[in-house]
């Protein structure tokens, strides 16, 4: 050990100059600071040599320092110094050279490993890089910063300067390394890849089959050819050597599938690998870990029974225990369909839209108005007292030139009126409270039919109760009612199971078990608590329904447990071989798990799946799916785990974590771009699907979406004229195939009842019907859909998209509809050659008017133009024909019911209705050159000719509704 101090006359200057270092000593790991405080400093924070130096009249030893500053000691002795600054700078070579010789082999294999980045043999994925990341960076924590040129050899100074590269950039070498690899690897399987299938894969199936990050996602549209893809995965690892045939796991969602692709990869490469099904997986896992398979519950994997055992838990136990029954009750009275009122919507249209889609059908049977109106009629048949929906009024009104009087209730018994009233409370402009209605109603007339309507009942001398939608808000509309009731009708609750059975003659029950047990298996696979879900479901405008929702889950789910005894559902086995391969007790053999429909997974699958890959360091998840394709959250699929894959299967590297790669095959076998491209616009009008490219098959020269409007009890007559437009476009020398013609539909009930007889009067066609669902990986020539209005059971279908389901999903679906749009572009891409929508002409859902109305996809309409080309003034729905029975037509609002306006057709044709044109538009011009002049006192009348006690005059068309009058103009014969 060498050591060298000051001197006591130099150790007093240097403290007065700031200096506290009064000595230094060498040893093996470098120089300790003598001083206040011993400090160390290690030959790797050596920057240069140890030099001596002169300052004032002293003499001294200067070590650059690798952060940039300094040690130094003043006062020594030159000959000191100079003999100090030899042994520390001789010890510090001594030190790299040992060190070096040391590291020699670890640097070596490090330096190969970056020098072959590039030019990489394999995928130079994130997991096989981390050791190695994680080894340089060891490496070079030991070398010191700056190592002079002459202490190491040029071949060591070259291998430390890649390693310190590749430490530095480590995300930009591998970033570059993979692009690198791919075009060679490209290069050098080409044949194989032209091979593997029947016909050469795509330039984008061969990137994904190359592909091979920690986890890669493939994103497979309709008709991409992703089996092909999956099935060259295989045979690739295998042919590279990547993988051996008993490493390689393929997951699919239905046996036929996993069968189908574990035969035509042992047919093209020659090696069987295991295929199995979530379900056939999670009970080998089980099996070997417990020594025994466990025992299935009958409703495991069958969603008809499953939803049997929902229904019969509600029936048997829930309805039949008191303090339950009510809370069921409650739940199909106030809470059924997800509430929303006017002030929700910026349209009078667009609320009736919604209205028509729920179908407000009260428990007594009658459709009402609003939800507020459905929750009322509930309350007072659940409580046995007997009403009648807008009766007309008892009295005449001989004076009246409003619509003829109906007020919302009449008792039965005791002939007392009720009137809801759609107002709100705010604050005026002055401060004072005050009374307010929906954006799109006209406040100041609201509240004079109110005032009228007061009136009316205070000068016949009839009771009047008044309920308001105030009341609603406040979460006491129907206790309200109880309280001004009490005087006039006494409460006699009916019993529950006869409600239930009622409820089950409506339809309700069998809506209600299906979210439930969409809740159930999103709860139950995602591993959630009842305390968990009351937490998020708190807040927000469906709190008060969240709660309603739990308060019956919680029992429902006692007894769904208690049913299942010594069995389990298909949600626990997943849980529980998750917990058997977390816990080690299962040993996975697999280090490549190739996912097919991965669009339909639930976070209970994705949990085994993560388990599974985190049994081996360099083990890989390779998926392919379409999120655009995922119609499963009936069956617990989760899309988010989807939309954010590298979030959750994704590796770390350089600090950076969720490393994937996603690849869009974008190529679709299937349809023509017609049907391709609008398809894609349509599903990405929710901004929260993945934006990927569609490439057609074809290129058609027609518009290849069409749609055909039919009447009430005109469906087959639509059906058939469909079917003669698709027998009208075979060529009579046709040789090839029978066309295909697919019938689907949103559910079974639409079904032709004739389908036989269809197919007996078109030999000419292969017709079949199939759900929407079940045609999921189908194709045929020509698709028709069914039955596409606006509905509860209609499409898009009223019951999918519960929010209550967004108290067990990550997230909630924000887009309305999503599911459903998602499945209506499954309907869409089932077709090669064209797609035909057939759809209510006065119920339409919002899916047909979004198609008709957007000039992007290009859809044109079969049989009579112009249905959806007038407008009704008084809600801005369409106006839609009706033939009276004389002959003549009248043109209704498509939301009769709610909004009730007509028209007459033009006197001239009975055709059509006129619209406001001329210069100024003074006039009402009809499509067959029919001119009216315009009403004053509307926007959408127009004036005829009318004989009065006075003679003759202008009267508006839209009499007694509206008065509007004109002078006729004196003849000049």
């Amino acid at each position: 050990m060498t050591q060298i101090e000051r001197s006591k006359i130099a150790g007093l200057i240097s403290r007065l100059l700031g200096e506290e270092a009064r000595g230094l000593c060498l040893n093996e790991a470098g120089l300790q600071v003598l001083g206040p405080s011993l400090q160390e400093v290690s030959f790797r924070d050596f920057a240069g040599p140890v030099a001596v130096t002169r300052r004032l009249w002293f003499r001294g030893l200067l070590l650059p320092l690798t952060d940039g500053s300094s040690l130094q000691l003043l006062g020594v002795r030159r000959e000191a110094a100079e003999s100090f600054a030899e042994a520390a700078n001789a010890a510090w070579r001594q030190h790299v050279v040992e060190l070096f010789d040391e590291i020699d082999p670890e640097l070596r294999t490090l330096s190969q490993v970056v020098e072959r980045l590039s030019a990489p043999r394999r995928y130079p994925a994130a997991c096989l890089l981390v050791p190695y990341l994680e080894r340089a960076a060891a490496l070079l924590s030991r070398i010191p910063t700056q190592v002079p040129g002459d202490f190491i050899s040029p071949e060591q100074q070259q291998r430390l300067a890649a390693i310190a590269a590749f430490a530095k950039d480590p995300a930009g070498l591998r970033d570059a390394a993979i692009e690198t690899f791919i075009g060679t690897e490209l290069r050098e399987t080409a044949v194989f890849l032209d091979s593997i299938e029947s016909n050469p894969l795509t330039p984008e199936q061969r990137l994904a089959v190359v592909s091979d990050e920690d986890a890669t996602l493939v994103l497979a549209g309709a008709g991409s050819g992703k089996t092909s893809v999956i099935v060259a995965k295989a045979a690739y690892l295998m042919r590279q050597g990547i993988r051996q045939s008993d490493e390689i796991l393929l997951v699919a969602f239905g046996a036929k599938a996993a069968e189908e692709m574990a035969s035509r990869i042992e047919t093209r490469s020659g090696a069987a690998v295991d295929a199995r099904t979530f379900h056939a997986l999670g009970l080998s896992i089980i099996k070997e870990a417990e020594g025994q398979a466990p025992a299935l519950a009958p409703h495991a994997s069958d969603d008809v029974q499953f939803r049997a055992l929902l229904r019969d838990i509600l029936k048997q136990e829930i309805v039949r225990s008191e303090a339950t029954a009510r809370l069921v009750l409650r739940w199909f009275s106030e809470f059924f369909w997800p509430y929303r009122s006017e002030w929700d919507f910026k349209t009078r249209d667009a609320y009736y839209q919604y209205i028509e889609s729920h179908e407000l059908r009260t428990l007594q049977g009658e459709v009402v108005r609003s939800f507020e109106e459905c929750e009322i009629a509930n309350w007072l048949y659940l409580n046995g007292i007997a009403y009648v929906y807008e009766p007309a009024y008892k009295h005449d009104l001989p004076g009246n030139n409003r619509r003829a009087y109906t007020p919302d209730f009449r008792l039965s018994e005791s002939g007392v009126y009720i009137e809801h009233f759609g107002v709100r409370k705010e604050r005026g402009p002055d401060g004072k409270e005050r009374l307010t209605t929906a954006p799109f109603v006209d406040r100041e007339r609201y509240l004079e039919d109110m005032i009228w309507k007061r009136q009316v009942h205070q000068e016949h001398g009839t009771t009047l109760i008044e309920t308001y939608s105030y009341e609603r808000m406040e979460g006491r509309l129907t206790e309200a009612l109880a309280e001004k009731l009490a005087p006039f009708a006494t409460p006699a609750p009916i019993p529950p199971e006869q409600i239930f059975e009622k409820l089950n003659e409506l339809g309700r029950v069998d809506a209600f078990t299906q979210t439930l047990g969409t809740f159930l298996r999103h709860f139950k696979g995602a591993g959630l608590s009842l305390e968990a879900c009351r937490r998020r479901s708190e807040t927000g405008a469906e709190a008060r329904r969240n709660k309603a929702f739990l308060d019956i889950f919680d029992p429902v789910l006692l007894v769904y447990q208690r049913r299942l005894a010594d069995r389990i559902d298909f949600e626990d086995m997943i849980a529980r071989a998750t917990d058997h391969v977390a816990a080690g007790r299962y040993k996975s053999p697999y280090r490549h798990l190739l996912v097919d429909e991965f669009q339909d997974i639930s976070e209970g699958r994705a949990k085994l799946l993560r388990a599974l890959k985190a049994q081996h360091e360099d083990a890989r998840i390779f998926a392919v799916g379409d999120d655009w394709q995922s119609i499963y959250r009936f069956s617990g699929s989760d899309i988010h785990l989807m939309r954010d894959f590298g979030d959750e299967f994704g590796g770390a590297f350089a600090g950076a974590t969720g490393i994937h790669r996603l690849v869009d095959l974008g190529r679709t076998f299937r349809s023509v771009d017609k049907i391709a491209l609008p398809a894609r616009s349509f599903v990405l009008k929710n901004p929260s699907q993945i934006e990927k490219q569609v490439i057609s098959a074809g290129t058609a020269d027609a518009a290849a979406i069409k749609v055909a409007y039919y009447g009430r009890g005109q469906e087959e007559a639509a059906l058939r004229a469909t079917l003669e437009d698709i027998r009208g476009r075979i060529s009579s020398g046709r040789t090839q195939a029978v066309p295909s013609v697919l019938l689907l539909g949103r559910y079974h009930h639409v079904c032709p009842k004739n389908l036989s007889k269809l197919e007996a009067d078109y030999p000419e066609l292969s017709i079949r019907f199939l759900t929407v669902h079940a045609s999921k990986g189908l194709e045929a020539d020509h698709v028709i859909i069914l039955k596409v209005e606006a509905d509860r059971f209609g499409f898009p279908s009223a019951i999918v998209d519960d929010p209550l389901l967004d108290m067990v999903l990550p997230a909630p679906e924000a887009f309305e509809h999503a599911e459903e749009r998602r499945l209506f572009y499954v309907a869409l891409t089932r077709a090669r050659q064209s797609v035909s929508i057939l759809a209510a002409q006065d119920r339409p859902s919002v899916f047909v008017r979004e198609l008709v109305e957007g000039a992007e996809y290009g859809v044109v309409l079969l049989g009579e133009a112009g249905l959806a080309e007038h407008k009704c003034a008084a809600c801005g729905g369409r106006m839609v024909p009706k033939e009276a029975g004389n002959g003549r037509r009248r043109f209704v609002c498509e939301h009769g019911y709610l909004c009730g306006a007509s028209l007459p057709t033009c006197g001239v044709c009975g055709r059509d209705i006129p619209a406001r044109g001329g210069p100024s538009g003074e006039e009402m011009i009809c499509s067959c050159g029919a001119r009216y002049p315009s009403c004053p006192s509307c926007s959408d009348g127009w004036l005829v000719e009318r004989n009065g006690q006075y003679g003759a005059f202008l009267g508006c068309t839209r009499y007694p509704a509206c008065k509007g009058k004109g002078q006729l103009k004196a003849s000049t014969g």
